[in-house]
């Protein structure tokens, strides 16, 4: 008798400790159509991109920085404002697989920050993205005086024309200048995550002048306004 209500009571005991897991309306195991909205980023519609450290002396590794004051993501169809503080910088964008991350891209520049001799800011450099896949190639200086591959970039604002005659670096101006700083305003049409880098071989091989930012699905889109 003793036996049989020992082994009721340990079943009961077994049941309560299995944690009993639901099937939300969606499919996915404990969660809900809500719970899913938890890791998508939302965009803004105008990006601002300080490019340049605002307040920094123009040709120090202290200005050498891609800043993000409103945040890293942008609404496809929105547009990206690089502002460019101080001079000595060229703007350059590329796309990248959208698991890419800092480190991949550093992993084909100067070892440490701001450590590297001129001989290797000038030798040929491959920046790939996180699978693996070639973003860009420096090619050797000279000729190629900018970190410019003509193949593979989606924007160059200081570009190299026919691999022997490289764009004008813009002159770039303090933010609270009389006239502003100046500004390069670029519409991103498709989603996906996309590298900014300088085109100036020191300030980007050397100093590791870029950032990564998202371009995003609109929320009206997703809510199928």
């Amino acid at each position: 008798m003793h036996r049989g209500i020992l082994a009721i009571a340990a079943a009961f005991a077994l049941a309560a400790a299995i944690p009993i897991v639901g099937l939300a309306k969606d499919g996915k195991d404990g969660k809900d159509g809500k719970d899913g909205d938890k890791d998508k980023v939302v965009g803004v519609q105008e990006l601002l991109v300080e490019f340049g450290r605002p307040g920094t002396v123009g040709g120090t590794p202290e200005n050498h920085f891609i800043d993000f004051p409103n945040g890293r993501a942008v609404n496809e169809g929105g547009t990206v404002v690089f502002r460019l503080n101080q001079g000595g910088h060229g703007v350059s964008v590329y796309k990248v697989s959208e698991n890419t991350q800092d480190l991949d891209i550093q992993a084909g520049l100067c070892p440490i920050r701001d450590t590297c001799t001129a001989a290797f800011i000038a030798a040929d450099h491959i920046i790939v993205d996180g699978d693996g896949n070639i973003v860009a190639e420096s090619g050797t200086n000279p000729p190629f005086a900018r970190l410019d591959d003509a193949g593979r970039i989606l924007v160059g604002t200081a570009a190299q024309a026919s691999g022997t005659v490289a764009g004008r670096f813009h002159q770039g101006v303090a933010a609270n200048a009389a006239n502003g700083p100046e500004q390069i305003r670029i519409k991103f049409l498709k989603k996906g995550r996309y590298l900014v880098i300088c085109m100036n071989r020191n300030h980007s091989i050397n100093d590791w002048m870029f950032g990564l930012f998202d371009v995003v699905e609109a929320e009206n889109e997703k809510e199928g306004q």
